[in-house]
C-alpha cells in the first residue's frame, strides 16, 4: 500500500497547476504504475481488478486518518 500511496503523492504533485519537474515525475508516475501492476498479490489474474482494490484500502486508510483523497 505505500506504493499507491506514494503513487497518489506524484499524481497529485503532477496535476497541481504549473508542477516542477514535469518530467520526472512523469517517469516515477511509471515506475510507481509497472510496480503496481507486476506485484503479485495486486496483478494477478485481472491487474486492473487488483489495483482498484489497492487504490480503495488506501483511500479508506486515508479518510480513517483525516486525509482526503
Amino acid at each position: 500500500m505505500q506504493v499507491q500511496r506514494e503513487w497518489d503523492r506524484v499524481y497529485r504533485a503532477l496535476a497541481a497547476p504549473r508542477p516542477y519537474g514535469t518530467a520526472e515525475l512523469r517517469r516515477r508516475l511509471l515506475q510507481l504504475s509497472a510496480r503496481i501492476f507486476t506485484d503479485p498479490a495486486w496483478g494477478a489474474d485481472r491487474p486492473s481488478t487488483g489495483w482498484a482494490e489497492l487504490r480503495h484500502q488506501v483511500r479508506l486508510e486515508g479518510r480513517k486518518a483525516g486525509r482526503h483523497g
